[in-house]
């Protein structure tokens, strides 16, 4: 068994648990955003930073008290106040930002200084899976430009095909590489006394790669009012690539032993595969074959997860 399996002792809380304590940690940094809105109304930027700095020491002090996280008030108090600083000096840091993709990038400078910083593993986890989905927004933005850019010229997405494919591989094939490496050299770092802390930042960078490859796809794909698919050209491949990225995590993940994880990456890889379908204006003939082609390649993933689990 992986080494980095192992370390999972250090806390038997499943999956399923530490999913909803973060969901109710963000609900409660809602809450605490508004509390501090209300009760200290910050006016200029550097009244938000320094509420959004003052509340992120006080959640790493709190952290800190329960390196383990087993205290679970505890962690989520410092859960709720560390997302209503982010909010705070998110807000400070873009007061003159115009466009997405300036807001993705200061979120994901912030969100990586976190997951380095605060001494927690589901806040790395989260801090980690949230840098990924800046990061994707950052390359998609700046790479093809901001929605009111696509609707002043009256065509949203006219990527070509070299440009689509090396969009994607810029935002996606550094977090594959880097997750590839930290796993093959596992053995060098297990023992070292932050390896608990890479641990964490491995599952989010998993979660990451199954998950917030959806922050990159062509979201106008889907049209709930009117007629007509979105002019998404070349672009409509990235649903089909986060799948099959989605696959390679759930690789990774099997590797670990962590099942839950696995589930939740088949569960991206079907996200991704449905988003293409509906995405890829073509005819229903290509995309019964393009189907069969998806489902040959996820066989061919669990033959070969079987082949390990059996060796």
């Amino acid at each position: 068994m992986s080494a980095l399996a192992t370390k999972k002792a250090a806390s038997n809380r499943p999956l399923a648990i530490s999913l909803l304590l973060g969901v109710s940690g963000w609900v409660a940094g809602g809450f605490t955003l508004m509390l501090v809105e209300l009760m200290f109304r910050p006016a200029t930027s550097g009244h938000e930073a320094f509420s959004g700095l003052l509340l992120l020491g006080m959640a790493w002090g709190l952290f800190k008290t329960d390196r383990d996280g087993e205290r679970v008030f505890i962690a989520q108090l410092a859960l709720a106040l560390s997302i209503a600083g982010q909010c705070l000096v998110l807000f400070a840091m873009t007061k003159n930002a115009h466009g997405i993709g300036p807001i993705a990038s200061a979120a994901l400078l912030l969100q990586v200084a976190l997951a380095l910083v605060m001494p927690n593993r589901l806040h790395r986890t989260l801090s980690t899976f949230f840098a990924l989905v800046a990061w994707a927004l950052t390359v998609r933005f700046v790479l093809f430009g901001e929605p009111e850019d696509w609707y002043r010229s009256g065509s949203p997405y006219s990527a070509s095909l070299p440009a689509a494919l090396a969009g994607w591989m810029l935002a996606w094939g550094p977090v594959a590489t880097i997750l590839w490496l930290v796993i093959r050299r596992e053995a060098m770092w297990a023992g070292r006394s932050w390896a608990p802390a890479l641990s964490s930042i491995v599952t989010g960078l998993i979660g990451g790669l199954a998950f917030a490859t959806l922050a990159s796809h062509p979201f106008e794909s889907f049209r709930w009012f009117g007629g007509g698919g979105a002019n998404l050209g070349y672009l409509a491949l990235w649903p089909l690539l986060s799948a099959l990225a989605s696959l390679g995590a759930l690789a990774v993940a099997f590797e670990l032993r962590r099942r839950g994880l696995m589930a939740l990456c088949a569960v991206a890889a079907l996200l991704h595969v449905g988003h293409f379908y509906y995405a890829l204006g073509t005819s229903l003939l290509v995309k019964s074959l393009l189907m069969l082609m998806m489902g040959a390649a996820f066989l061919a993933v669990a033959h070969v997860l079987r082949s390990k689990e059996a060796a």
